[in-house]
């Protein structure tokens, strides 16, 4: 991926902190589900804030939401990474990080299956076709409402509610397969 720009906090306007803490964390969940494979989500996440602070002042609100606009941003930057880069695992080297030294067994053992069971949830939803896991990133890792997510993606609420629900089938059968 590309060098990240640097942002300095303390030279950053205040809007520009107002933003980054209140679209964030969202942005990181959804970045983890679209990121194509090889790539991390985080750089993704981190690159698609920089790139909204950056052209925060061309900003339209007239023409959608800050965060529809931003969703399209994250999801246009793992297209571009996409072509570029290796398949690496990089997502699941961070799912299955080593545990901390200190911790007591039961709860490291305790930690390392779900870590397995996350790694095992996103790469399902890394192998779902590209509408289903764009409407399960932007209903469960953005935290979109159905009717928000229609309009991000220019259909019907009940479209978005099957395919919600096909793409959830899909990874039902998908886990259950892995098992």
């Amino acid at each position: 991926m590309q060098q990240m720009s640097a942002v300095d906090p303390e030279s950053a306007p205040p809007e520009a902190e107002a933003f980054v803490t209140a679209h964030l964390p969202r942005v990181l969940r959804f970045a983890s589900m679209v990121s194509p494979p090889g790539t991390d989500p985080r750089d993704l996440a981190h690159e698609a804030m920089v790139r909204a602070l950056t052209r925060l002042d061309r900003f339209d609100p007239s023409r959608g939401t800050a965060e529809a606009w931003l969703w399209r941003i994250v999801v246009n930057l793992a297209r571009d990474e996409g072509r570029l880069s290796g398949r690496r695992e990089l997502l699941l080297a961070r799912l299955a990080g080593a545990s901390a030294a200190t911790a007591v067994a039961a709860s490291a053992e305790r930690e390392a299956l779900d870590r397995l069971r996350d790694r095992d949830l996103v790469d399902s939803v890394r192998r779902l076709p590209r509408r289903h896991r764009t409407v399960i990133a932007l209903r469960y890792g953005a935290g979109l409402p159905a009717p928000e997510v229609a309009e991000l993606l220019g259909t019907t609420r009940m479209a978005v509610v099957q395919a919600t629900r096909r793409a959830l089938e899909r990874l039902r059968k998908d886990l259950e397969v892995e098992r």
